[in-house]
C-alpha cells in the first residue's frame, strides 16, 4: 500500500523531534498569576521582529484577528476588506457575533486592496446615521485565495497613506507573512510598518502545532489582552506552547525558501501533463486547474485521495497543493507521479460523446 501524502495545507507541517523536546523542557509559569517567562520572551521577540511596541500571544490566528477588530472598532461600524480574504470567507460570523461590526468587502482581481478600491468601498454608501461608519481597513499577506500571492510593501504603503488620509487604522492578517518576507527579502518589520497592527501565525508554514501573535501599539495590545480573557483565551502555563513558537521563529523562517522551491518544482512537474495548468507560485502554494482531466475538482480530490495524495478542493475546476515542512523533493516527485496517473486514467475530453 502506498504511503499517504497530505498536501492540503501547511497547517499539516510536521512537528519535529527538536521542537517537541523544546516544548517538553520549557520554563513555565502562569500567564494569569504573574506571567509565564517563556511566553513573555516570545512576546518580546515578536515585538522586536515586527517593529512594534508590544505583542500578545494567542492560541490561534482567528483569535488574534478578532482581538484586532475589537480594539480598533466600535459596535455597528464596518471593516473595509477584500471579498476573498480569510476574514470574509471564514471569520464573518465571528466578526458579527463577537465584535458587532459588518464587513464592507471589495472584489479585487488579484487580492490587492488598492487606494482606488478603498475609495470605492467608502463611497458606495451614503454615509448617514442609518449606515455603518468605516472604522478599520483590513489586508491579508500572503493572500491565501490566490495561492499564497504576495502583496508588495510598496502597495501596502500606498494603501496605508490612503487609509491615514481617511483617518482609518489598518490591520494585517499576516498569518503567512514570513512566507512573504522570505519570498521578497522584505523584513517582517518593513511589512509591519505599513499597518497599525499585525497578526502572524506559528501554526502554518512555521511548523508549530498552535499559536499566533498580535503586535501593535502597547495601549492597543493591553486592551487586546483584556478581551483575550473575556473570550476565554487566558492561558495557564502557556510556555509549552510559546516554546514551540520561539523554536519556529529561530529555526523555521529561513527554511521557508525550501517550501517555495518545492512548490515551484511541483508546478513545473505537474504541468508536464497537459491535463494540468497552474501559474508559477510566489510562495508555497500551487493552484492547479484540473479541468483538463475531465473531472470536477471534487471528483479529482476523491480520485487523488484513492491514489494516496490528499489535495484541497479550491474552486469547481481548481485544487490547492501546498508544500510544507516534512515534504521533501522525493515526496514532491512521488506526489506528482501519482497525480499524473489519476489524470491518465480518465477518458479524454475529446473522446467523450
Amino acid at each position: 500500500m502506498l504511503a499517504p501524502i497530505d498536501l492540503r495545507s501547511d497547517t499539516l507541517s510536521a512537528i519535529t523531534p527538536q521542537m517537541r523536546r523544546v516544548m517538553a523542557d520549557a520554563e513555565v509559569g502562569d500567564d494569569l498569576y504573574g506571567g509565564d517567562p517563556t511566553t513573555q520572551r516570545l512576546e518580546r521577540r515578536c515585538a522586536e521582529l515586527l517593529g512594534k511596541e508590544a505583542a500578545l500571544f494567542t492560541a490561534s490566528g482567528t483569535l488574534s484577528n478578532q482581538l484586532a477588530i475589537r480594539v480598533h472598532t466600535d459596535r455597528g461600524s464596518e471593516v473595509i476588506t477584500d471579498a476573498k480574504y480569510h476574514i470574509n470567507f471564514f471569520e464573518s460570523a465571528a466578526t458579527a457575533d463577537l465584535c458587532g461590526v459588518v464587513l464592507n468587502p471589495v472584489d479585487s482581481p488579484d487580492g490587492i486592496l488598492t487606494p482606488r478600491l478603498l475609495d470605492a468601498a467608502v463611497d458606495r454608501k451614503r454615509r448617514a446615521r442609518l449606515t455603518s461608519a468605516p472604522s478599520l481597513v483590513w489586508v491579508e499577506n500572503t493572500v491565501n485565495y490566490f495561492g499564497g500571492s504576495v502583496i508588495s510593501v510598496t502597495d501596502l504603503a500606498d494603501l496605508r497613506a490612503a487609509s491615514l488620509a481617511k483617518g482609518l487604522p489598518t490591520h494585517m492578517d499576516g498569518a503567512r507573512l514570513p512566507n512573504a518576507s522570505v519570498a521578497t527579502g522584505t523584513t517582517l518589520a518593513e511589512y509591519a510598518a505599513t499597518v497599525d497592527t499585525v497578526a502572524v501565525s506559528f501554526a502554518k508554514a512555521l511548523g508549530a502545532p498552535f499559536g499566533s501573535v498580535l503586535a501593535g501599539p502597547a495601549e492597543l495590545i493591553e486592551r487586546a489582552s483584556v478581551y483575550r480573557l473575556w473570550y476565554g483565551g487566558g492561558l495557564h502555563q502557556s510556555g509549552f506552547m510559546a516554546a514551540a513558537a520561539l523554536y519556529a521563529l529561530e529555526h523555521n523562517i529561513d527554511r521557508l525558501a525550501e517550501d517555495h522551491a518545492h512548490a515551484r518544482l511541483l508546478r513545473e512537474l505537474l504541468v508536464e501533463n497537459p491535463a494540468f495548468t497552474a501559474p508559477e507560485p510566489e510562495t508555497n502554494m500551487v493552484i492547479a486547474d484540473i479541468s483538463g482531466t475531465g473531472l470536477t475538482s471534487a471528483a479529482f480530490v476523491s480520485a487523488a485521495a484513492e491514489a494516496g495524495v490528499k489535495v484541497a478542493r479550491w474552486t469547481d475546476t481548481q485544487v490547492r497543493i501546498v508544500a510544507r515542512l516534512g515534504v521533501d523533493e522525493a515526496v514532491v516527485r512521488d506526489a506528482v507521479r501519482r497525480l499524473h496517473q489519476v489524470a491518465d486514467r480518465q477518458p479524454s475530453l475529446a473522446g467523450k460523446p
